[in-house]
């Protein structure tokens, strides 16, 4: 009985491989593996059949239950309905005797079982543990016990006693164990697809990807594989390609590439420039990014290729262009500090040049009224008194177009300013030069100011100078002087209601010696705006006005960062 029972286990197991084999080489085609699933499971019950435990003729106990509930349970219902089919036939018509009825019901039981585990197994996507298998195990042996009862003359009697206990006690195991068999085999198969999809999946992004894509060995250089833009891109097949070396491609020297293959190797995004040769010969730079890939139980590289021919000649166009742009600006820069020297010099020679005979008509002049007065007639001493006021007007235009020379050399110190307190000490400064004015001064409160103090200063004393000036003919005169925060930017004004100018004239106000008013009405050298441009633009910031003939005008001014 013993080696009847391990001639069936043995057979079982046989079961399990070929079945495996079956399954993994026609799983795509369902129809095909559940017919060939009856066929394998009927034929090995019907050879199960063939070396039993026999008690009598007719009477025979094997491994069949164990067989169909399996065919149940991973088969399905045509792969069970077959090997069912295919075992009753055989046990009633070639064995017969009179336990067919009985084989015949635990053949169609076993399979009932097992295809109703089946059914729960698939509409709860449960787990088969080892109590579940055990249970099934039980079930189908219990079934088998139970069918005995229908043997003729009560041979159940002589025969329960007989095989109950090892039906129970190793059936069930047995069961258990080629389950774990099937398990095992699902699992695998279930694992060989996935890889199998996920290869497909690399496959198909690997090849219609639109970048050059190259896969290495790197411990040979040897290329293993090449999807269609590297085709397109060096002009040759894959089939060339493969096995073609990164050298042979490479206009690189060799130990420069090994570095690189060793550089990709420790990282997952180096990115190289380099320089490829094409099928015909020619040389491009490429963009080659590379980093460690699995692929097929091995590390290989995976180059991505970019042409950067036209990236590369245009940086190497915009350096030279760069280069070239230093060369002129430094020779500008030269130029222009050669000229800057020029004009102080001139200046300085210009302004003690014509100081010397200034002074001489501001001191004959003087001598002259002091010594002639009396003999000299009104018309003459008005004479005398315009070639004093032109000396001195000479004078300060010197000394303004020297300071307009030295704005733009001298260098700066931003200091934190109290711009409120510096306009009321320019505009106190001012208004006594103008004793009898009123002018009503409004000045915001809690101004502050990032810059050089002596230049603002002069440009604040241009502007409220101007705004004084031209005040003078106002009526109630009012004057100023605020700030406004404009997206992160502090804009100052100062702003008077005086006579106003004409903004069609707007673009000649920062220029020297040009005026918008008759100077015989309105004195000044024509300076004033424009050293007031220079401060602002030397500061970084900038400066410009609105008015209105008859209404006022606002200048406005940033001092930059």
């Amino acid at each position: 009985m013993v080696i009847a029972i391990l001639q069936n286990i043995s057979l079982i197991i046989l079961i399990t491989m070929v079945y495996h084999y079956v399954i993994r080489d026609l799983r795509a085609k369902p129809l095909t593996v559940s017919i060939a699933g009856g066929l394998l499971f009927g034929s090995v019950s019907v050879l199960a059949m063939l070396s039993p435990v026999r008690f009598e003729a007719g009477i025979i106990y094997d491994g069949r239950t164990i067989i169909l509930a399996i065919a149940g349970l991973f088969g399905g219902p045509l792969t069970t309905a077959i090997a069912t089919l295919i075992a009753s036939a055989f046990r009633i018509f070639y064995i017969g005797g009179p336990g067919a009825l009985t084989g015949t019901a635990t053949i169609v039981m076993a399979a009932a079982i097992g295809l109703g585990a089946n059914y729960w197994r698939r509409k709860t996507g449960g787990e088969l543990t080892f109590a579940r298998l055990i249970l099934i195990g039980l079930l189908v042996h219990i079934a088998m016990l139970a069918a005995q009862f229908m043997l003729p003359e009560q041979r159940w009697k002589l025969i329960l006693p007989l095989i109950t206990l090892p039906v129970l006690g190793f059936y069930p195991l047995a069961f258990y164990l080629v389950c774990m068999l099937f398990l095992d085999n699902e699992e695998r198969a279930k694992d060989r697809s996935m890889l199998e999809e996920s290869e497909a999946r690399y496959r198909a992004l690997f090849q219609n990807h639109r970048s050059t894509m190259l896969l290495m060995n790197p411990n040979s250089g040897i290329i293993i594989d090449a999807n269609i833009e590297a085709e397109k891109f060096y002009g040759w097949p894959r089939e060339r390609l493969v096995g073609m070396t990164l050298e042979s491609l490479s206009a690189s020297p060799p130990g420069e590439i090994e570095g690189r293959i060793k550089q990709a190797l420790s990282s997952k995004d180096a990115l190289f420039l380099c320089r490829h040769r094409l099928a015909s010969g020619v040389v491009r730079n490429v963009d080659v990014a590379a980093g460690p890939f699995a692929y097929l139980g091995r590390t290989v590289l995976c180059l991505i290729v970019h042409d950067a021919t036209a990236r590369v000649e245009a940086e190497n166009e915009v350096r030279a262009l760069t280069q070239d742009l230093e060369r002129k600006v430094a020779k500008r820069t030269q130029e222009l500090e050669e000229a800057n020297q020029a004009l102080e010099s001139f200046a300085y020679s210009v302004s003690h040049d014509l100081r010397a005979p200034l002074r001489a008509l501001e001191g004959f002049s003087s001598l002259l009224e002091e010594e002639a007065a009396p003999a000299l007639d009104d018309a003459a001493r008005h004479y005398l008194d315009r070639i004093r006021r032109n000396a001195a007007k000479m004078s300060q235009l010197i000394d303004d177009l020297l300071r307009l020379s030295r704005v733009g050399r001298q260098s700066l110190d931003r200091v934190e300013i109290d711009f409120t307190a510096m306009a009321r000490a320019v505009a106190e400064d001012i208004a006594a030069q103008y004793p009898g004015r009123t002018v009503s001064l409004r000045i915001q409160e809690g101004m502050a100011a990032r810059a050089d103090k002596a230049l603002l200063e002069v440009a604040l004393g241009n502007l409220l100078g101007n705004a004084w000036k031209f005040t003078s003919s106002s009526p109630g005169a009012v004057i100023k002087v605020q700030s406004v925060d404009s997206g992160g930017e502090t804009i100052y004004s100062v702003a008077d209601n005086g006579v106003g100018f004409d903004m069609a004239y707007s673009q000649k106000l920062f220029t020297p010696f040009q005026r918008l008013h008759d100077e015989r009405e309105y004195a000044g050298s024509g300076i004033g705006l424009s050293l007031a441009q220079r401060i602002v633009a030397r500061h970084g910031g900038k400066i410009w006005a609105q008015a209105e003939p008859g209404k006022g005008a606002t200048f406005f001014f940033t001092l930059g960062g």
